[in-house]
């Protein structure tokens, strides 16, 4: 049976055509472009289909069966399947081995044999290979591989036909030649060797004014030296170099460049395409040096480079985030710097197949015009002869998806004026010398330019709200948005609203497909590669929505030990579907995973793992981690609601723990809200209670609101009441916290009612002193409340609710001015903190602070000021510290040191408006509107109180602005 390619796909047997349907031929002629390959079925359905239909991989194996039917020989094999054929089956092997035994007789000096077989080799050629069937666009350049080896047989035909003497019947092929192919310059040289040599003179000369003109119309650049030599001779007539010293010059290698096409304007990329460009100019810097450029410092710098190796700049990053794109563009700006070739070749590293080191070199010697069967047999051998013909020489080497430093270290050159570019999805550490180029996701404004460049700037403009919801919902991962712009360019009557509607109502991978581009399928084939352990941990990644995540969560959720996970991890790191960044705030190693990854393991994670292994490994990371939070939060006060039984008791301040806290924080959430979500309520509302203190004292309210919420509604959903009830509390106590009383008033009364019908005489005690805590215009019940409340919880033996209420006590008798029984109440706290947190502690003297100022004793307010100030600092209480410092510059003033206190509050005052507290920053107004008073200029005085009434929020602040506007009035009154 016979095989042809070069032109449209034909099979014979005896003869005799076989005919298949289109799709199987289409197939036959993956094969045929690759014979003698192992070509993975994922490799088969990306040249067979631009957007692979669901059933591809079913109608795959029905056309590999109707192959196989037509006895047609398809081997399977590891990793995939083989056709097998020789020269005497297939046109292209015959045309390959013609154009190596032509060139072999040519050097011989047979150009009589060279001729007949060059003129062998191009008659195979019955059109542009596999012509008449439809093949995906990956393809296209194995295709334009076999076209420029036509083309270069094609030349050296010439040149042998040159050497003798065939001038007329060159005349005319050169000629329809030139036609073709206007800009290349080495026809138009052998069709002037051509005229001149057969004794047309004026018509060589007419051909250079031709060649020349059409260069600098089109190119705007003079023609090259050795065509420009050519003129010189024929101009005078002179000495022409014989033909037979212009036949073996290799045309294929002298300044080849086999770089993709660029894109002409990468938007989004400019500060990582200086810096690769940059990162290159180290090997431009050596060549210079070999060349004897340069000197000085400089030279130093360059000399030690050119000491030990070419510069290798390798860049990792994640797939779909557009390392092949802007190296390729990269390789395109600095082309001249490499003027001796650009070598481009796909190391497949993210498939289940790499391509093998020794199978790249062959390709890299064939495009530097080795003959096949010039190749050497061993992969030492092959990688001697390529850096051989490179050496000395300025190449640069793009190597793109690399699998590791294995694949890549045989394609080095051995000489530093050549360079290497590289991709890969994860770093090469065991690649040594290498310069190594993390490349995230483009900022916030480069992925908006990206988009626009794609879908129009106009189009981004008319609805910007939309647009950064595609922005967001894409991660501002680059193959995501050139797909999100693709498909509105697609549909120029489509709203933006529609496409973010679609990314947020579905799984946003879904939508991010078009034509050949699919997002889920680049994740897909990065997955592929993995071993089972690490496929594994990779779908557990999806089950917790963290940014990033320690080793002891993918521990938990595995059920095993930070050890046995860490070999998986760094597989997941060198595939780029994590990255492995620097240790955290506590010390640990951090693993982050983009968010569209992310919810591609998610998917895995629920379609791949059963329910039961889902609920176990939830159940597992979330009492990990509660077990965690509780240790490291047992500095802080307990949450407002009963106290479970087995939380550690209260320790001094410890930064270590308050680090982890800091470090999980967006993790520890996640978990509970996950936990939650899947049914395991206890486990949630178990960590939710262990982590609110952390998130409520470290202003993280937003967090701590929406995680007991999501728990709350998990439990209420389970009818759990009691767990709902409590974590309502806790939620509610959160918006006091942030002086949102009036917001949970009612809802403090719900929880109070519900509380004492069921019985629950612990929770009801927290929703009274709550009730109590919203009770800012009637300050006698909330005094009565939270007496009673006190009084219930000294009967329950809960200390933290206790001082919770003592706390709130001292508040309202504060507003009451009844500064001696604050007084009174804060050193009864005191006498009661043993086993309790210091925040406690930092509160009540806080509190005493200000009972001791009120009543005249200002040296002694502001020793307790101080020791507040410092317990807050060191429990990394900013709220606190932020009160006690412009209470003690209150202070300060008040004893006349008045510089001192205006440099403490605008210490503080930087600290209010970092928080975001305009509260704050309304008492530095008053407080400073106080000191103005004590100097003598109420003016100045009138405009700061008049600063802190405008600031002040008068539906919550009722009390500080009615004081307000008693010193506006006395301000006013002093000026008339």
């Amino acid at each position: 049976m016979d095989f042809a390619i070069l032109g449209p796909v034909q099979v014979t047997d005896a003869r005799r055509p076989v005919r298949l349907a289109a799709k199987a031929r289409a197939v036959l002629g993956v094969f045929l472009l690759h014979p003698n390959t192992v070509l993975t079925r994922e490799r088969l359905i990306a040249s067979v289909w631009d957007d692979p239909p669901r059933s591809a991989l079913p109608n795959l194996q029905t056309y590999l069966t109707a192959l196989r039917r037509a006895a047609i020989e398809v081997e399977t094999v590891p990793h995939g399947y083989r056709l097998c054929l020789g020269p005497d089956r297939l046109d292209a092997l015959a045309f390959e081995e013609a154009v190596r035994e032509a060139r072999l007789e040519a050097a011989r000096g047979e150009p009589a044999a060279a001729n007949r077989l060059f003129a062998r080799a191009l008659s195979l050629w019955r059109g542009r290979p596999a012509e008449d069937v439809t093949l995906a666009a990956t393809v296209q350049a194995r295709i334009a591989e076999l076209e420029e080896r036509r083309e270069s047989a094609r030349l050296g035909w010439i040149d042998v036909r040159l050497r003798l003497g065939l001038y007329d019947e060159l005349v005319s092929e050169l000629t329809a030649l030139v036609e073709a192919a206007p800009l290349n310059e080495r026809l138009w040289h052998r069709l002037m060797l051509a005229l001149h040599r057969a004794g047309r003179r004026a018509e060589a000369l007419e051909a250079y004014r031709r060649a020349r003109s059409v260069l600098v119309a089109e190119l705007a650049l003079e023609p090259g030296q050795e065509l420009r030599e050519l003129h010189a001779a024929v101009l005078d007539d002179g000495p022409v170099p014989a033909p037979e010293l212009e036949t073996v010059r290799e045309p294929g290698w002298t300044g080849i460049c086999l770089l993709p096409a660029d894109i002409a304007d990468l938007a989004g990329r400019e500060r990582e395409t200086r810096d690769l460009v940059t990162a290159l100019d180290a090997s431009d810097a050596a060549a210079g040096l070999a060349a004897g450029g340069a000197s000085g410092a400089a030279a130093g710098g360059a000399r030690r480079v050119a000491s030990v190796a070419p510069v290798i700049v390798a860049v990792s990053g994640p797939p779909g985030v557009g390392k092949t794109t802007l190296a390729v563009h990269v390789a395109h700006l600095v082309r001249d710097r490499y003027p001796d070739g650009q070598l481009f070749v796909r190391l497949h590293g993210a498939s289940a197949s790499p391509r093998d080191p020794s199978d790249l070199l062959a390709e890299l010697l064939r495009a530097l015009g080795v003959d096949s069967a010039g190749v050497p047999a061993s992969t030492e051998e092959r990688a001697a002869t390529y850096r051989a013909m490179i050496a000395d020489r300025a190449v640069l080497v793009l190597l793109d998806d690399a699998a590791g430093a294995a694949q890549v270290q045989p394609l080095i050159p051995g000489t530093p004026r050549s360079a290497v570019l590289l991709t890969s999805r994860g770093p090469l550490p065991a690649l040594p010398g290498a310069v190594t180029y993390a490349l995230d996701v483009p900022t916030p404004a480069g992925a908006r330019a990206l988009l626009a460049g794609v879908a129009g700037a106009d189009r981004m403009a008319s609805d910007p709200e939309a647009a950064q919801a595609i922005l967001d919902a894409c991660g501002r991962l680059p193959l995501a948005l050139r797909i999100a712009g693709a498909r509105l360019a697609t549909r120029p009557a489509w709203p933006l609203a529609e496409l973010a509607r679609r990314l947020a109502d579905a799984s946003a991978l879904n939508e991010l497909r078009a034509g050949h581009l699919d997002v889920r399928a680049t994740f897909e084939a990065s997955y592929a590669t993995l071993s089972p352990p690490a496929r594994h941990a990779f779908r557990l990644l999806g089950s917790v929505a963290a940014d990033g995540v320690a080793a002891w969560t993918v521990a938990a959720l595995a059920g095993a030990s930070p050890y046995d996970v860490d070999g998986s991890l760094e597989e997941l790191a060198v595939a780029g579907l994590i990255t492995a960044g620097a240790a955290d705030a506590a010390a640990q190693p951090r693993y982050r995973m983009h968010d569209l990854l992310r919810g591609f393991a998610g998917e895995l994670f629920h379609a791949e793992e059963s329910g039961e292994r889902r609920t176990a490994a939830l159940r597992r990371v979330a009492a990990e981690a509660r077990a965690r939070a509780a240790g490291a939060a047992a500095e802080l006060p307990l949450a407002f609601a009963p106290p479970p039984p087995d939380l550690p008791a209260r320790t001094p301040p410890c930064p270590e723990g308050g680090a982890w806290l800091a470090a999980e924080r967006g993790v520890l959430v996640a978990v509970a809200e996950a936990a939650a979500r899947a049914g395991l309520v206890r486990e949630a509302a178990g960590l939710a209670y262990a982590l609110a203190p952390f998130l409520v004292v470290r202003g993280f309210h937003d967090d701590a609101v929406r995680m007991l919420g999501t728990v709350a509604h998990a439990a209420a959903t389970a009818g759990d009441t009691l767990t709902e009830t409590r974590l309502r509390l806790v939620s509610a106590d959160a918006e006091v916290d942030r002086r949102r009383a009036g917001t949970v008033a009612d809802e403090f009364r719900h929880l109070l009612g519900r509380s004492s019908r069921a019985g629950d005489r612990h929770a009801a005690a927290y929703a009274l002193l709550g009730v109590a805590a919203t009770l800012e215009h009637d300050l006698g019940s909330a005094l009565t409340a939270a007496t009673l409340a006190a009084e219930r919880f000294q009967e329950l033996g809960d200390g933290h609710g206790l001082l919770s209420a003592w706390t709130e006590i001292a508040g309202i008798q504060f507003y009451l001015r009844r500064h001696d029984a604050v007084g009174a109440t804060c050193r009864l706290a005191l006498a009661h903190l043993d086993g309790h947190s210091s925040l406690h502690r930092a509160r009540f003297l806080r509190a005493l602070g200000i009972a001791c100022y009120e009543t005249g004793r200002v040296e002694e307010a502001i020793g307790h000021y101080r020791t507040s100030l410092d317990l807050c600092r060191e429990l990394r209480w900013e709220t606190g510290e932020r009160l006690s410092l412009h209470r003690l510059a209150q202070a300060e003033a008040a004893l006349g040191r008045h510089d001192t206190a205006i440099g403490m509050l605008a210490r503080c005052a930087r600290l209010f408006v970092n928080a975001g507290d305009t509260r704050g920053q309304a008492l530095i107004s008053y407080t400073l509107g106080e000191i103005s008073r004590w100097r003598g200029d109420e003016r100045v005085a009138l405009a700061h109180f008049t600063a802190c009434l405008d600031r002040l929020d008068p539906l919550n602040e009722h009390l500080w602005s009615a004081r307000t506007r008693d010193q506006i009035a006395r301000s006013r009154a002093a000026l008339r």
